[in-house]
């Protein structure tokens, strides 16, 4: 069995799955998710819903007894209780990829993030099989699908929502700025003929009222907040891609099947000192924000 601890939003849920998956698709074993987070996130936290069982993967949701199990790797002492759990505990450790993930045996337990390619690139085709929601698209949906495949479609995403809201979101992460946004439109439009915009926010008021383009633009508002994984379905439509400094952003574009494509991603990914030396694939631009 592999094991991993859910937490966060779906694009963050999304890089813990597809780092466990490869683990367990390795050693042909199954996957388990510990699902503890959601109802009970931490101090400071966004509270999310677990968004993973939107999709057909892999994986079961971990049982009552797995989960009291496993309430000593959750605490503050987890690191420090490794030598009596039955698993091999793996924390994420500094800003680069962790090789001892790869050779992790069968009964592992991860705990991180784990946001980088390198982990998963390997099972892409798997991952992009699985990430098909299982709820179809709706009407409103389909249309603006047909419309990205029609141009040269450019996904924007604007990410607000707790960037704003809470403190200790906007402090440790920051926002791209409406310059970055101009800048990475303009980069577009230099190598697009004729670029077409498709807006997804989480304050898409504001993003109407301040994001302005000379280029045809869509704003896509029409999907609840609790449809994200439709918003991230219809984001992969598109053939180009300009990143918020957001894992949703991320797997938008990493999702996309377009032969030619081109990603604008923020040079700076947090507003704190961490650096993202492995969470950019380098065939992506990194453009001050």
């Amino acid at each position: 069995m592999i094991a991993f601890k859910a937490q966060g939003g779906l694009g963050n849920q999304l890089f813990q799955y597809a780092a466990a998956r490869r683990l367990a698709m390795q050693h042909k074993c199954a996957l388990v998710v510990d699902h503890h987070w959601f109802d009970h996130p931490g101090p400071g936290e966004t509270p999310r819903p677990l968004e993973l069982t939107r999709y057909p993967l892999g994986m079961r949701l971990a049982t009552r007894s797995e989960l009291f199990r496993w309430a000593p790797i959750r605490s503050r002492w987890g690191r420090y209780l490794k030598p009596l759990q039955s698993m091999k505990v793996i924390h994420e450790e500094g800003f680069g990829i962790n090789s001892n993930v790869f050779t992790a045996p069968p009964k592992s337990y991860l705990v991180g993030f784990w946001q980088s390619e390198a982990y998963f690139a390997g099972i892409r085709e798997q991952l992009l099989t699985e990430l098909t929601p299982l709820d179809p698209p709706g009407p409103a949906d389909l249309t603006l699908m047909e419309q990205m495949e029609q141009s040269e479609s450019v996904c924007v995403h604007v990410r607000r929502g707790d960037y704003v809201s809470l403190a200790s979101a906007s402090q440790y992460h920051g926002l791209c700025s409406l310059a970055y946004y101009r800048k990475a439109i303009e980069r577009m439009a230099e190598r697009l003929h004729s670029p077409t915009l498709f807006v997804f926010s989480d304050d898409p008021e504001w993003t109407k009222a301040n994001l302005r383009s000379p280029y045809p633009t869509h704003f896509v508002d029409h999907n609840r907040p609790e449809q994200a994984f439709q918003d991230l379905r219809m984001m992969s439509k598109c053939k180009h891609h300009i990143l918020a400094n957001s894992s949703f952003s991320w797997w938008g574009a990493w999702l996309s099947r377009s032969a030619n494509q081109i990603v604008i991603a923020p040079e700076q990914w947090y507003a704190v000192d961490r650096p993202t030396p492995d969470l950019i694939p380098a065939r992506w631009i990194r453009m001050a924000g």
